[in-house]
């Protein structure tokens, strides 16, 4: 019997590579399990444009809100320690630098008939610090699944009017009134991250 139990522990991978999927797009990453509880991920990522759901918005002050789109693009390097003997719990610290841009328009334009007018919201600070809990990815060869919870500390976002200048001119108290809502209810800095992903360890 405890022959047959040692044979049936899953043997340990000194390397994985897998794909994630986060709300800053999808990423590959490639990871060195240093021992059973430690492991080192340098991971990239991107996103594509596109547009944020609605229900996922903060309620704006500005009658009409904002509708958003974004895209990112981000290369990271990542230590996960594995306190447990069960090696599935895990704590994830890393460091990332990279950019998300953002551009907001408005739900309503200044004037009937004419484009709604936009902002852009861009996180280009580098580096930003990551922190999260992580469960799953065992450091073991064959399929490995796995989920992480944490969050990015920025230096937070810069908020930029876009639209056309006239627009400024005429409507300027109340596009800096916008601005500033934008900038407390969407440019935070921190940015909350759910991470799902799977690997091949080897």
């Amino acid at each position: 019997m405890s022959a047959f139990a040692q044979d049936a522990t899953p043997e340990f991978a000194d390397y994985s590579a897998g794909l994630a999927i986060s709300p800053f797009g999808p990423s590959i990453n490639l990871t060195y399990n240093v021992d059973a509880k430690n492991s080192i991920s340098a991971g990239f990522g991107f996103s594509p444009e596109v547009s944020a759901p609605d229900a996922l918005l903060p309620d704006f002050e500005t009658t009409g809100g904002f509708s958003a789109t974004g895209t990112s693009s981000w290369l990271g390097v990542f230590w996960r320690h594995r306190p447990l003997e069960n090696q599935n719990f895990g704590v994830n610290l890393g460091m990332a630098a990279g950019q998300i841009e953002n551009t907001l328009t408005a739900g309503l334009p200044f004037h009937e008939g004419e484009d709604p007018h936009t902002f852009s919201v861009n996180y280009t600070e580098n580096p930003v610090m990551y922190m999260g809990l992580s469960y799953g990815l065992k450091p073991v060869k064959g399929l490995q699944v796995g989920v992480d919870i944490g969050m990015l500390s920025t230096g937070g976002a810069s908020v930029a009017y876009t639209g056309h200048a006239e627009e400024m001119d005429e409507h300027e108290e109340e596009i800096e009134a916008q601005m500033e809502d934008i900038q407390d209810k969407f440019a935070w800095s921190i940015l909350p991250n759910l991470q799902i992903g799977v690997a091949y360890g080897f």
